[in-house]
């Protein structure tokens, strides 16, 4: 032990420049990431309104949640929301860059651009433009749904239990889909032509050719797009708040698990029910990053 600590001390001797170039980030770290990550874990094991000394309750935080019906809502949207959100954002992705890239030879960078966009746009204001255009009263899809009836048709989409986390999953697609398309693009230029050639001579199709050849070589970019989607999708806060205007929807269809912990931190200030939950999310993230990783390994 003695040898081992002598020769650790040797080489932070030797390295010492490097030790003092590095420590105003490991500094920053340990104070603003690792020291929160640690005091929220015990922090979850308390009854604490942000005043006073936390009172030690074991794991009743933990118990209450999971009797909680809004709680256990919230997972289920979010699931709901990553899911659907998830398949089809990538889906699409990979759709509009295997077309761009196999079938534009000019102007690529134009897509890009445009794809691209959305994510420019901040998620409150993307989400300000979905209720207006589901507005009940004077929005767009009500106005041309009015179009083809006898009278004026009204529906309030943003007050429906079943169209708030479609919407919520619109929003997503239509912010993300650019993101994940420059990762497809960019991967499916690091294939070689001569891998498609010699798969015509062979004589197969698009569908064998996408299998055989392009899913596996993309492996690495698949699972960086998937654990990315995982944790923006299961993270998710802005679109539902801002689209149910902080109130979950009608009987909490629309709440995500993101904005109930925002809620039982900073409104109703009970930050060690709170900071169980952010445990629960960092576990469910986990859980499914794994799942995926594992399932895409195995697929290519």
């Amino acid at each position: 032990m003695k040898q081992v600590a002598g020769s650790l001390t040797n080489r932070m001797k030797q390295n010492k420049m490097f030790y003092i170039s590095v420590s105003p980030f490991l500094i920053l770290f340990c104070m603003f990431s690792l020291f929160p990550i640690v005091a929220s874990f015990f922090l979850g094991f308390t009854e604490w309104n942000g005043v006073g000394i936390p009172k030690f309750v074991g794991i009743d935080n933990y118990k209450q949640l999971f009797n909680d019906p809004v709680f256990i809502k919230s997972i289920y949207n979010t699931v709901y929301i990553w899911f659907f959100s998830t398949i089809l954002t990538l889906s699409l992705a990979f759709i509009l860059a295997y077309l761009v890239n196999h079938y534009i030879h000019k102007a690529k960078g134009f897509f890009r651009v445009v794809f691209l966009f959305p994510l420019l746009v901040a998620p409150a204001l993307t989400a300000i433009m979905i209720s207006v255009i589901f507005s009940t009263n004077a929005g767009i899809v009500n106005s041309f749904i009015s179009l083809f009836t006898d009278g004026v048709f009204s529906y309030e989409w943003l007050r429906s239990q079943f169209w708030i986390k479609p919407l919520i999953v619109l929003i997503i697609i239509w912010r993300w889909t650019g993101y994940h398309f420059i990762l497809y693009i960019a991967g499916l230029q690091t294939i070689p032509n001569e891998l498609y050639d010699a798969a015509k001579i062979d004589g197969a199709n698009v569908i064998q050719t996408i299998k055989n050849i392009t899913l596996p070589l993309m492996a690495p970019i698949l699972l960086v797009s998937v654990i990315t989607a995982t944790v923006g999708g299961i993270q998710v806060f802005d679109e539902p708040y801002v689209l149910t205007q902080g109130t979950g929807g009608v009987n909490n269809s629309g709440i995500s698990m993101g904005m109930y912990l925002y809620q039982t931190g900073f409104e109703y200030f009970n930050f060690g029910l709170a900071a169980a939950q952010s445990y629960v999310l960092f576990m469910l993230i986990l859980l499914v990053t794994l799942v995926n990783a594992r399932f895409l390994r195995n697929r290519t």
